[in-house]
């Protein structure tokens, strides 16, 4: 470490996402190397379409996104929602932990370059009604795509809008988490073309971001890949 990071480091000592222990200053993933071993990354045989995990031999697509028909072309998605990840999540929307989105960010880079970097033009994120994001203060998935952006050296894109007034998908059943994000999300005029990586920071069941996928392709992307920093899945 050179000194002016070890001077850096004893007075603005920078604190690992997830375990929150002292780390180097020049660790610019903010993520210790002890988390980086113990994290819950999703490993194994998974569903082609959304990363879930699936046993060996299994159908490549699990049951869900072929009875959804998910329209995405794939995943990127490295951790499973537990432990250490959910709590960093939580802290993340709702504890004002905005800089936790440079390490969301990078394990989706990570991953997105781990499975062989296909073809993206430009990278979206799922939106935030305006309630939502004045209440906030920032949108959680734009924060986490601009940093893989600048990661995949790629551009930023808003493409999508969420009406105010609908209840919040985390609130909802499965059922009513389908009907809610065809109510919730619409396209704007704008025109697309090309592949669009479509990030969010939690993955469920689906509901989000299929319907969003389904409105980017329609705006004339060509393929969509998804990519979120936990799934959830209820499959």
């Amino acid at each position: 470490m050179k000194l002016i990071d070890k001077i850096f480091s004893v007075i603005f000592p920078h604190k690992c996402t997830f375990c929150r222990r002292a780390i180097s200053y020049a660790n610019a993933r903010f993520i210790c190397p002890e988390c980086m071993e113990s994290l819950p990354f999703i490993k194994g045989s998974t569903c082609a379409r959304c990363s879930t995990p699936r046993q060996e031999g299994s159908m490549p697509i699990c049951h869900v996104c072929r009875k959804f028909n998910h329209p995405y072309s794939g995943s990127f998605t490295p951790l499973l929602y537990e432990g250490t990840v959910r709590r960093a999540l939580i802290n993340y929307k709702f504890y004002n932990r905005e800089n936790f989105s440079r390490s969301f960010g990078f394990l989706i880079a990570d991953n997105v370059i781990k499975k062989g970097f296909p073809d993206i033009d430009f990278i979206t994120f799922v939106p935030l009604s305006s309630e939502s994001l004045k209440e906030r203060g920032f949108n959680q998935s734009q924060l986490i795509a601009e940093k893989c952006g600048e990661l995949l050296n790629l551009p930023v894109i808003a493409t999508l809008k969420r009406i105010n007034g609908t209840p919040k998908q985390s609130t909802l059943s499965d059922v009513e988490r389908r009907k809610n994000a065809k109510k919730a999300f619409f396209a704007t005029d704008e025109k697309l073309s090309g592949t669009a990586l479509l990030i969010d920071d939690i993955y469920t069941t689906g509901s989000t971001m299929s319907h969003c996928a389904t409105l980017l392709l329609k705006m004339g992307c060509s393929r969509v890949y998804i990519a979120s920093v936990a799934l959830r899945s209820k499959n």
